[in-house]
């Protein structure tokens, strides 16, 4: 799979041996009629791959309509599914439950009922060690303690403007 590339939820779906349980979920939930537009809308839904590296995964929405998923797709092959499993969950709660509205609870009832559906647990925080590894990778030098010489280490630069107090040793931090 090209990994920059981006997918649809049906295309993803499908190379993940998905999509069957997708459609079963959603069927189970709703009439044939409401299954059919549900699973037109959801299909067609962009994927893009997250630079995050915190998240595993987030479901957007904008005008009260789903906009995409953006997914980290340097983990762990099972933990993939699951992340896509739970972002699809926020999107047919949205689509389903909150259709036209900003999307509210995330994590609520509704979300909780079409996750279960989907076959995942309705936890909310996941943890990828490859992910993690890739995090402390990205991690640079941003400031030294100029009194003990303590480096301190953030995706971010500090802002070259404002002081810094290093909390440990009362030392002023040199911005790099």
């Amino acid at each position: 799979m090209d990994k920059k590339k981006i997918h649809t939820v049906y295309s993803l779906a499908c190379h993940l041996n998905l999509w069957e349980q997708v459609e079963i979920a959603v069927s189970r939930n709703l009439n044939d009629r409401e299954t059919e537009k549900l699973l037109a809308e959801v299909s067609t839904l962009p994927v893009y791959k997250s630079r995050a590296t915190r998240t595993l995964g987030t479901y957007v929405s904008k005008n009260g309509k789903p906009y995409c998923i953006r997914l980290q797709f340097a983990l762990e092959q099972e933990l993939l599914k699951e992340t896509f499993l739970h972002e699809l969950a926020h999107a047919c709660d949205h689509r389903h439950n909150q259709n036209n509205r900003p999307y509210r609870r995330a994590h609520g009832l509704g979300w909780k009922r079409w996750a279960t559906a989907l076959g995942i647990e309705g936890k909310v925080r996941g943890k990828s060690e490859v992910l993690s590894q890739l995090y402390m990778e990205r991690l640079k030098t941003v400031a030294i303690c100029h009194s003990c010489g303590a480096e301190f280490k953030r995706l971010r630069r500090l802002n070259q403007k404002q002081s810094y107090t290093h909390l440990a040793c009362g030392g002023r931090l040199v911005v790099i």
